[in-house]
């Protein structure tokens, strides 16, 4: 893993800074954020699963037609330094109110210091009184990354960490439509499709992957499709202060769907933010996701912590309890401490085989948009299997 220094770090968090603000004080966010688009770079940019965070429009003018290009800056330890760009096209007919959300295409893509690629074209309708909504993500990434074997104890240390890494490349194409619409109040119901051509490449010889043991080794389709249900009473997108965001979503993957594997792939994604004294905001997560049937060995969930090195630790099923204290200090700079418990396992019928691995740390906020509270944050993330930073747009969750 590519280590960048200390001061290499501060020079991008200061980069960002610099930026131009990505949002128009007179116009609403664009489209939501959602956990994983990659804690996992393509599925918190598939969390942050999977919209990623669109900047809101310059004002349209008569067209009714928006263009904002952005910059894409970000670190994390499983990329390193992350550089590349996008752009936003948004719409809006003539009658329609400047209060109502745009549809929008967004176009992304970056390249890591690790050789890393992703290129992500995400489409955003609204319909039916904006009740309706129809969100794709389109994906392609070529993401050399890393094995460690699967069911791995808390107990491991850093040192077997390291003997335990195998590389390899998966190149995979993605299609993942979403389509929800409001049924009461806050609640939205809908249907899901996960689709992905996978292939992997360039593994070590003679490792585990080279055996061609496990499941998905040899790539492959994945065709899955489920509901998918939402509950949503945030008073912002971006850095909520007050309300609930409440999501669930299954992935059913069979051969009458295209796809070489069968499994099943379930996820409950719960978060809530309780406002306190002083503009502080206590945000609280608990994600739960269990698969089971011949689950890839690239697709095992893996607990979603800040100082957890990724895919360390990851098994047939997953449960990860966060929570971050946000605080302002002063003008457009806040700051954060934030802790999570959580684990990868086997058996999700008997909680015996669950061995907590715990993470903390704490970080800054600079508020590129104060209205749309659009933060970039440097987090320090640390566990008994190091130190790890973060520099990224958005909070985490």
């Amino acid at each position: 893993m590519l280590k960048i220094p200390l001061c290499a770090l501060l020079s991008v968090f200061l980069l960002l800074l610099s930026l131009p603000l990505l949002s128009n004080a007179d116009e609403p966010g664009g489209s939501d954020l959602t956990q994983n688009a990659r804690d996992n770079a393509t599925e918190e940019a598939v969390e942050q699963t999977a919209e990623p965070v669109s900047p809101a429009p310059r004002k349209a003018g008569k067209s009714g037609l928006g263009i904002t290009p952005f910059p894409v800056i970000y670190y994390t330890p499983e990329t390193s330094l992350a550089m590349g760009g996008g752009v936003v096209f948004t719409y809006r007919d003539k009658d329609q109110p400047a209060e109502s959300r745009p549809d929008n295409l967004q176009i992304m893509f970056a390249y890591t210091l690790n050789n890393q690629f992703f290129l992500n074209l995400a489409p955003e309708k609204y319909f039916n009184e904006q009740r309706g909504k129809f969100f794709m993500n389109i994906g392609y990434l070529n993401w050399p990354t890393s094995f460690f074997g699967i069911g791995n104890a808390s107990g491991i240390d850093p040192e077997e960490i390291e003997e335990f890494e195998e590389t390899y490349t998966d190149e995979t194409f993605m299609l993942q439509p979403w389509l929800t619409h409001e049924v009461m109040a806050d609640l939205s119901l809908g249907l899901t499709l996960d689709w992905k051509n996978s292939n992997v490449s360039d593994v070590e010889p003679d490792s585990i992957l080279d055996q061609g043991v496990l499941t998905g080794s040899e790539g492959g389709i994945r065709s899955g499709i489920g509901p998918v249900m939402t509950w949503d009473t945030r008073d912002n997108l971006f850095s909520p202060s007050r309300g609930s965001w409440h999501k669930a979503w299954a992935w059913i993957y069979r051969d009458w769907m295209g796809s070489d594997l069968a499994y099943d792939y379930y996820a409950l994604d719960l978060r809530h933010y309780q406002p306190m004294r002083i503009d502080s905001v206590l945000a609280l997560q608990g994600f739960v996701a269990l698969t089971s049937g011949d689950v890839p060995f690239n697709e095992y969930p893996t607990p979603l912590m800040r100082g957890l090195y990724e895919n360390v630790f990851t098994d047939n099923n997953m449960v990860t309890i966060r929570a971050e204290y946000r605080f302002p200090i002063k003008g457009r700079w806040g700051g954060a401490v934030f802790g999570a418990v959580g684990d990868a396992f086997p058996d999700a019928t008997t909680l015996e085989e669950i061995d907590p691995k715990i993470a903390g740390g704490g970080g800054l906020r600079f508020a590129l948009n104060k209205k749309e509270k659009i933060n970039v944050r440097l987090d320090i993330g640390v566990s008994r299997y190091g130190v790890f930073p973060y520099i990224m747009l958005q909070e985490a969750f």
